[in-house]
């Protein structure tokens, strides 16, 4: 406990009459009077403070908090006490999260049950605690301040941002052209299965058309076909030290852990298999191939808190694993970031020793602090060194992506804004068939 504001203005105001009384020792005997009745108040007071116990406290919140966006948290207190109290709240927040109202200032009346709330925008994936309340109450006379830690643990998880990252899935549905923008996509051709005919719309492909029913009826039908289902793919997570780069704050990981959630539930959705492998030096997760909301919820929870590591990524190792779970051809969607030749070969090499049957597609995402050094015009000395450098590493890294292409497996570079989007497009591409490298030896 310690004193208020009120209570020291009170002390001074009880002084300035006693000192300038004219009659000698009725000042000082005021003064003692004033005082004993103040600290009379003041033990009452604190009395009456100690009521805090008759407060409940009470945190709720969704179990599940979504990355990189503002949750809301709800808490509920109940005043038990014959008393109005006015108090000062802050609730312990994980370290990594950003808090919009870290003190919460409130007066609760007597038998009332207040609701306030505020929000947190966590940073980084995984299992959080919160685990602590402080309160601190200010006096019914409003003479003292007093401090309770109340323990309160609430175990939350925190998940990519489904719905923010969904509004980007639900324009890739069935039978509907993808975003505005963005590459048609039909549910035609190799990989796929007859479904029915319809009359020919704008845009299909000729050599669908139905020449028999078009010949009976006059007007031009085509066959439609769903994509084949029951396909088996494989997200293959690099979790080494070259996915730990940063860009716009978010590492290369957290954006890749966004796309192959939503390429999961999409994979899911279309009826496929989907199975995860992550990787650094050693095999750290694997969850074996399966369909269904349930086998998805087992995938989001072996990738919600995967963390990159300071070591290097084992391919042949990863691949070897993979061959070993998943004998029968699948695709591969492989989240890494090759960077130069020697890197490049050890994918190619460890995909075609130890699991050459797979349909291989590495996802890697592009910096565009880099293109934007590239392209920006020298104003000073400096910049010829940086623009040179820049330049270099974009050649390198296209060299590279030549490599893998040249060897028969798929890549798909994409910047941060568009990454996941361009991932669930090509794995539906891949998918249905209508995507094929540019050259291949």
């Amino acid at each position: 406990m310690f004193v208020s504001k009120r209570f020291i203005l009170l002390v001074i105001s009880g002084v300035i009459p006693a000192a300038l009384s004219l009659i000698p020792g009725v000042g000082v005997y005021a003064f003692l009077v004033y005082n004993f009745l103040l600290l009379t108040l003041l033990i009452i007071d604190f009395s009456l403070s100690l009521k805090l116990q008759s407060l409940g406290f009470r945190r709720e919140m969704e179990p599940i908090l979504s990355l990189y966006s503002w949750n809301r948290i709800d808490l509920y207190i109940e005043n038990h006490a014959n008393y109005r109290f006015k108090a000062k709240l802050r609730d312990s927040v994980p370290e990594s999260f950003k808090v919009d109202n870290e003190i919460i200032e409130f007066v609760i009346n007597p038998g009332e049950v207040k609701n306030i709330s505020y929000r947190v925008k966590p940073t980084k994936r995984g299992e959080y605690i919160f685990p602590d309340m402080y309160i601190r109450i200010t006096g019914v006379f409003g003479l003292c301040v007093l401090s309770k830690t109340f323990k309160i643990s609430d175990r939350v998880k925190v998940y990519p941002n489904l719905k923010d990252l969904r509004n980007s899935h639900l324009l890739i549905t069935q039978k509907k052209r993808i975003l505005a923008g963005l590459r048609k996509i039909r549910n035609l051709g190799v990989g796929t299965e007859f479904e029915s005919i319809r009359e020919y719309s704008q845009g299909d492909d000729f050599r669908h058309i139905n020449w028999n029913v078009t010949a009976r009826t006059g007007h031009l039908y085509t066959n439609h076909y769903e994509p084949e289902r029951n396909q088996y793919v494989y997200i293959m997570m690099d979790t080494s030290r070259v996915m730990n780069e940063e860009i716009n704050e978010i590492t290369k990981l957290d954006y890749a852990v966004n796309a192959a959630f939503i390429v999961a539930e999409t994979a899911i959705n279309y009826g496929d298999n989907i199975g995860l492998l992550s990787f650094d030096s050693k095999i750290n997760r694997m969850v074996t191939a399966g369909k269904g909301t349930g086998h998805f919820q087992r995938l989001a929870e072996s990738m919600y808190n995967i963390r990159t590591t300071e070591t290097y990524a084992d391919y042949q190792k990863a691949f070897s694993a993979l061959q070993r779970e998943q004998n029968r051809q699948s695709l591969v969607l492989l989240f890494t970031d090759p960077y130069n030749f020697e890197h490049a070969m050890d994918i190619v090499n460890s995909w075609k020793i130890c699991a050459p049957g797979h349909r291989v597609m590495v996802l890697s995402i592009k910096n565009p602090a880099l293109h934007y050094m590239a392209e920006k015009e020298i104003e000073k000395a400096e910049d010829i060194f940086a623009k040179s450098a820049a330049l270099k590493l974009i050649d390198d890294r296209q060299r590279t992506f030549s490599i893998l292409e040249k060897s028969g497996i798929h890549v798909l570079e994409s910047t941060p804004d568009r990454f996941t989007i361009d991932s669930v497009n090509r794995y539906i591409a891949m998918k249905t068939g209508l995507y094929s490298l540019p050259f291949q030896q």
